[in-house]
Formats: C-alpha cells, structure tokens, sequence
C-alpha cells in the first residue's frame, strides 16, 4: 500500500510540476517563436535586397512575389505569437493550447516552403526547431506530435514523396530518408529526455513525504 501511496503521489507531483513547466515552456517557446521568425525574416530581406558590407557580399536572389509572400507568412506568424502572448497575460491555458500553436507552426512552415523551393531549401531545418520548442513544454505527446507532423509535412513539400505522384523532379530518395530519420532521431531522443526528467521527479517524490502542492 505504501509503494502504491507513493508511486500516486509521484504521478500527481509529475503533473503538477509539468503543468507549471508547460505554462512557462509555452511562454518561452513564444518568445523564441518571435526570435525565430525575426531572424528567418531578415535573411529573406537580404535574400531580396541583397547584402554589401565591406568583404560580405549577398547579392539579391528573391522576387518580388516571393518576398511579398513570404512577408505575409512572417505577418501571421507573427500575430499568432501575440495571440498566444495575448492569451497567457489573461492565465488563461488550456491543455490543447500547445498543440493549436505547434501545429499552426507546422502549417506556417510549411506554407513557407512551399512557396519556395520546397524540399530542396534550407530552411527545412525549421521543423528540427519545432521538435525543440515541443520539448520546452515537457509534454512527451506534443513532442511525438511535432516530430511526425514534421515528417508528415516534409513528404508533401514540392520535390519530396509529391514530386514522385506528380512527375515532378523530386529530390534523391537518401536525401529524403535522411532528413527523416534525423528529424525522427531528435523526436525520439528528446523524449527520452523527458522521461528521464520523469523518473527523476518519481524517484524524489518516493523519497519525500511532504505532498506537492497544486498550484490554485
């Protein structure tokens, strides 16, 4: 009975404190959200404006239908965040809060791509950045959630698995397969590091007799 008691009081510990760590993750992946987007966005004004500063030369490569698209993505992007800031300055956290604002990112990505080269282009790194913003939240689901979102979405971009149902010319198949085991490999090993995190807090608890407060 007391294994029991404990292990129940261990589980309800976890909760709390992940509860608490998904509150605050929520609110720094937000943060870094906006970082992210900033920083995307001005490698695309060089990208179209171009880049002269002394020995650095960039010389513009975007259109000016592309730059203006991608403009609006970083707009909605952008007041997404402020949505969900909006919202956490009210306490106001739903438990499905972190799967609206990690599949938006999801789709906004994407959109992003798929307005460019798709598949071929480097900011397919972005969904790496995803996975890593799920784990901030210590939810082992959202972390599962992101990772094969992201591979969901790779496969649909221009030149990946779409390419090959409609004729396009689609990236070498290795370089598909690898893009997607890593992006898998970082889902997985993040998670592990939550359930480590987990047994931690379980392995604490047992060995303390004072209860976790629930936060009111």
């Amino acid at each position: 009975m007391s294994t029991e008691f404990a292990s129940s009081r261990a589980d309800r510990a976890w909760f709390i404190v992940t509860r608490w760590h998904e509150y605050e993750g929520e609110a720094r992946a937000n943060v870094l959200r906006i970082l992210s987007i900033g920083a995307f966005y001005l490698v695309e004004l060089f990208n179209y404006y171009g880049l002269h500063a002394g020995s650095i030369r960039l010389p513009p490569i975007a259109s000016l239908q592309f730059h203006q698209r991608i403009t609006a993505v970083a707009v909605v992007w952008t007041i997404l965040a402020l949505l969900i800031l909006m919202v956490q300055q009210r306490r106001i956290f739903p438990s499905g809060l972190k799967f609206l604002s990690t599949g938006a990112d999801l789709i906004l990505l994407t959109t992003a791509l798929m307005l460019g080269p798709g598949g071929g282009s480097t900011l397919t790194v972005g969904y790496f950045v995803l996975v890593a913003l799920a784990a901030l939240r210590f939810s082992l689901w959202l972390v599962r959630f992101a990772a094969l979102g992201g591979m969901l979405a790779y496969l649909l971009l221009p030149g990946c698995m779409m390419g090959w149902i409609v004729r396009d010319t689609p990236l070498p198949k290795h370089h598909q397969l690898l893009f997607l085991v890593g992006l898998g490999a970082t889902g997985v090993i993040l998670g592990q590091v939550i359930r480590s995190v987990r047994q931690v807090a379980r392995e604490y608890a047992t060995q303390h007799e004072t209860p976790a407060e629930e936060p009111r």
